[in-house]
């Protein structure tokens, strides 16, 4: 060792820095199968189900308080505007407002958002004017 150069050591440290990597990685995937085990285990001897939710239940309630939903948008023209006609028909409530945020040089996927609003005043469009786009 005496003969290494400080890219040996250099070339050891990575060494020793991927098997602790290697070792918190390998920890991590037997805890992930450890919990899918349990649940698979939980749900076949029928200790865990899934309780259905009826729709007519649900159907024209208010909701609990306010609630918002952020949609980031990038180049999303083709689709934007049936997600936000989808989400205002699934939640028909006042109390929801549906942020959805462009860049401004994304001038289709703005108008498809406006587009998709139908100008319902739950719909807010954020145009990011700032940064690297």
């Amino acid at each position: 060792m005496e003969s290494w150069t400080p890219l040996h050591w250099l070339v050891l440290a990575e060494r020793e820095l991927l098997f602790f990597a290697a070792a918190f990685f390998v920890i991590g995937a037997i805890d992930e199968l450890a919990v899918d085990l349990a649940w698979a285990w939980l749900r076949l001897t029928g200790r865990v189900r899934t309780v259905p939710i009826e729709r007519d239940e649900h159907e024209g309630r208010a909701l609990a308080g306010r609630a918002a939903m952020l949609i980031p948008a990038w180049r999303e023209d083709g689709i934007i505007a049936a997600t936000i006609r989808h989400a205002l028909a699934a939640w028909p409530q006042d109390g929801l407002r549906i942020y959805v945020g462009c860049y401004r040089n994304d001038r289709r996927t703005v108008l498809a958002v406006m587009d998709g609003a139908r100008g319902d005043r739950r719909v807010r469009l954020v145009i990011h004017d700032r940064g690297i786009m």
